[in-house]
């Protein structure tokens, strides 16, 4: 499988906002770790409350597609020209309705 050389990512706001927050947390949560005497049931509580904030922000942005991975428009290197003679096909409107009670074949646009 070859990759293509050039890929964008497209992330919404509001993961760099909760990436921001979790290493801001992370920095504050360290900082008590260190400098405070916490017992050892306070420091997996801590813990504990860090890894679930990056497994629940990962979890967020995966089902509300936070992050896409889009490769590049890719340009035509020769623009495609039409024929002059070529016509396109055309229909009216009342092809598309089912004989009889004039119901559309397309279902209805919500």
């Amino acid at each position: 499988m070859s990759f293509p050389r050039t890929v964008h990512f497209h992330v919404k706001h509001w993961v760099l906002w909760w990436f921001y927050l979790g290493v801001v947390c992370g920095i504050v949560a360290l900082l008590n770790i260190f400098l405070r005497d916490l017992s050892s049931t306070g420091i997996r509580v801590v813990l504990i409350f860090g890894v679930l904030h990056w497994v629940l922000g990962g979890v967020v942005c995966y089902c509300y597609d936070g992050v896409k991975i889009v490769q590049p428009p890719q340009t035509p290197r020769r623009p495609v020209e039409r024929a002059v003679g070529e016509d396109s096909e055309w229909h009216s409107a009342s092809d598309f309705l089912l004989p009889g009670n004039r119901k559309s074949i397309f279902p209805p646009r919500y």
